[in-house]
């Protein structure tokens, strides 16, 4: 990409960098002298910004902050780049950091962030240490760094206890947490370690609203009548990844049933966990609310939706959505075989609901045992 050739002069801003830089612990707002950053980044890492950056442009600016209340320092609005040199892993609040710099940015301008994805630190532990020992400190690192951030009785004594620094983060929930925020990446580059990330501001935020993080989570759904309800679920996907499953779909064929071919998203272990439906379980909370039945078509979200024609779409609206769709009775290989096979669905659910259930119910509880279906 090219770099900005604007040049905007602000020489109030200017003299906010300079105050800043002696004022706020821990949080620098560099102009001209690059020579800690080439050192701190590397030479290839220093390129590669460098490369987005320019120097004379009052509306570029390169920062090393750990927290939203120092971006929120920043004078003014509307920058067209932002480059935040902290490793991600070490900010206080990832989602609060992001917004505080979507506020900063005018629409379409760019935020260049790096950080250290999990991938590479799992690696060198199970290659650096020889069975069984490197998987015991996998285990180790695994609970702790990964687990305890997740669950609600441990979130608060990790948080304590590393104070934010060195998170574990892979690079698909770093994007997700991307999208989520308002953004869409534009390029990636791994060096020394670190993946840095090129992003764009296209949107408003959902971190407040709609942002998960920990083992059960809620997916934003199409109910009855097409209200938009949230499907309760134990996470078997990356956090955050439900943010990129538009993406997914644009780049990514369907596989057989409907669902994304080779959808990395998805974890070891919550390939187990579908295996054994043990996912699924959450949803009887909806079941409870009233907002789901035992069987029905499943609740799908507004992207999926928009895949379905006109006819499927007005015949769902009339239906409340199911824990076991008539996916399971039917086995459809195709988007149009699936799309078929709930019209027939609801058409017969439509005239017979009882019938129609205890019908689908049978042939769906049949094909799950003899065939090992696992949850999709």
């Amino acid at each position: 990409m090219k770099e900005e050739k604007e040049l905007v002069r602000d020489s109030e801003n200017f003299d906010h960098f300079e105050k800043s830089k002696k004022e706020v612990s821990n949080f620098l707002i560099y102009r001209n002298d690059f020579r800690d950053h080439s050192l701190l980044l590397g030479k290839k890492g220093f390129k590669f910004v460098s490369g987005y950056f320019n120097r004379n442009n009052s509306r570029h600016v390169l920062v090393s902050a750990k927290e939203a209340k120092d971006i929120d320092r920043l004078t003014g609005m509307n920058y067209k780049l932002l480059i935040s040199i902290e490793p991600v892993n070490n900010l206080i609040s990832i989602n609060e950091f992001f917004e505080a710099v979507h506020n900063k940015l005018e629409k379409g301008a760019l935020f260049i962030l790096r950080f250290r994805p999990q991938e590479n630190i799992e690696r060198k532990i199970l290659t650096s240490y020889p069975f069984p020992i490197n998987k015991l400190i996998y285990l180790r690192y695994f609970i702790f760094r990964r687990v305890f951030p997740k669950l609600s009785f441990t979130r608060g004594l990790y948080f304590y206890l590393t104070k934010g620094m060195n998170r574990s983060i892979r690079q698909l929930e770093m994007i997700g947490r991307l999208y989520a925020g308002g953004y869409e990446l534009v390029n990636e580059y791994f060096v020394n370690g670190y993946i840095y990330l090129v992003a764009r501001k296209n949107s408003t935020s959902h971190y407040h609203k709609f942002a998960s993080y920990g083992l059960l989570f809620k997916m934003k759904r199409i109910g009855k009548g097409g209200k938009e309800i949230f499907v309760y679920k134990i996470r078997t996907m990356v956090p955050f990844s439900e943010y990129l499953q538009e993406e997914f779909l644009k780049k990514n064929k369907l596989d057989k049933g409907g669902k994304i071919c080779n959808d990395i998203r998805i974890t070891p272990i919550g390939k187990i966990l579908r295996k054994f439906w043990i996912d699924e379980i959450p949803n009887f909370v909806n079941l409870i609310k009233g907002e789901m039945k035992l069987v029905g078509v499943r609740p799908i979200s507004r992207q999926y939706l928009s895949l379905y024609d006109k006819e499927l779409q007005y015949l769902r609206k009339q239906v409340t959505p199911g824990i076991i769709p008539p996916f399971y009775a039917d086995l459809p290989e195709t988007l149009d075989e699936i799309q078929a096979s709930e019209k027939r669905y609801i058409k017969s659910y439509l005239k017979s609901p009882l019938k129609t259930d205890l019908r689908y119910l049978y042939l769906s509880i049949k094909n799950i045992v003899s065939k090992r279906l696992t949850s999709k």
